[in-house]
């Protein structure tokens, strides 16, 4: 029989030849493992009802559980999920940021998001030993503000995020050429962004808040689909392979948009960042998603989730959703998505 320092140092040596093998780690009543393909149904079970039923977990878990630079930890009690956090390793592998987190709600309350980020944290040490910095964006300012002090991260910037809904018999959903009609500002085409060089990034800073131009090592922070990324051409070029980037340029002004659509429980979600200077710039550009969107998905709801770069443009979008297009609010006002990260 083996001795308990052979048997200790057989497993040390198994854990520095298999780092990031999905094993499961206890701690009180938790334990803690790596998610898989068929934790699906478990996951969805903790998940329903998140966001007013716009919840994009269930479009993107799969996704997720094969896309090598995310992975999404799970706590679990027994047979039980009780808590889920995922993770999306960026900037070169040197960032991660925090893309879900979710407790069951019978286990809320209960510290399980907290020891779940824990044991997060340690995995990204021993597994990704060249991440430098944590991301996170929450979008409840109190409580975002009352974590980012617990866990010590610095608040970079925020943004306002808009929701508005509408269903297959709004006047311009029966015929979305009646959008045309709307944009009498003379405005050129939306159109795919082809390349993004350093001078186009330079121009897109202008329709970014300060403080989003302070942040990681200096360099600014756009938000794409929830995610801070660093406003560079290889991002850009990055994360085109996964979103549909816009641009417009209109006397020498340059704005953008990035587009994403998935089918969640309360219809298909259309979400916009638009990065403009100015409401028309802007609304071309809403314009632009909501056409496509509704020659696409003719019998879909259509759940708008639109946030921009500048807070002066928000009561313009959310006057132009409710007056104009006669949309119903999504979500409560005054909400806003908040940028938090420390270094690891």
């Amino acid at each position: 029989m083996r001795s308990t320092l052979g048997l200790l140092l057989t497993y040390f040596l198994y854990r520095v030849a298999n780092p990031a093998e999905k094993m499961a780690v206890t701690s009180g009543d938790l334990s803690y493992r790596l998610a898989c393909h068929g934790d699906y149904d478990a996951v969805m079970r903790i998940s329903e009802g998140i966001y007013d039923g716009t919840d994009y977990l269930p479009a993107f878990f799969h996704s997720y559980i094969d896309d090598p630079d995310v992975t999404v930890f799970l706590a679990v009690t027994g047979d039980q999920v009780v808590g889920l956090r995922a993770c999306r390793f960026t900037e070169r592998g040197t960032v991660f940021l925090v893309k879900a987190a979710r407790v069951a709600p019978d286990w809320r309350g209960q510290g399980v998001d907290r020891k779940l980020s824990l044991y997060q944290e340690e995995w990204v040490r021993r597994n990704r030993p060249a991440v430098k910095y944590k991301r996170s964006v929450m979008g409840d300012v109190p409580h975002a503000m009352i974590e980012s002090a617990k866990k010590k991260m610095r608040y970079v910037f925020g943004l306002p995020f808009i929701g508005y809904q509408c269903g297959p018999s709004l006047w311009w959903r029966q015929n979305p050429a009646q959008l045309d009609g709307l944009d009498t500002t003379g405005l050129p085409d939306v159109v795919p962004l082809q390349d993004a060089d350093d001078d186009f990034c330079a121009a897109i800073r202008t329709c970014l808040p300060a403080e989003a131009c302070s942040g990681y090592e200096g360099e600014p922070i756009i938000l794409v689909d929830w995610d801070p990324y660093n406003l560079s051409p290889a991002n850009i070029q990055h994360l085109q392979a996964h979103s549909a980037f816009y641009t417009l340029k209109h006397e020498g002004e340059v704005s953008l948009s990035v587009v994403t659509t998935y089918p969640t429980p309360a219809g298909r979600t259309l979400r916009i960042d638009v990065y403009a200077k100015d409401f028309p710039n802007l609304s071309k550009h809403m314009l632009t998603h909501l056409y496509d969107a509704s020659n696409t998905f003719t019998s879909d709801q259509i759940c708008l989730a639109i946030s921009t770069g500048l807070f002066q443009l928000k009561d313009c979008i959310s006057q132009f959703c409710r007056d104009v297009l006669q949309m119903d609010a999504l979500r409560k006002p005054n909400l806003q998505a908040d940028v938090f990260e420390c270094k690891i």
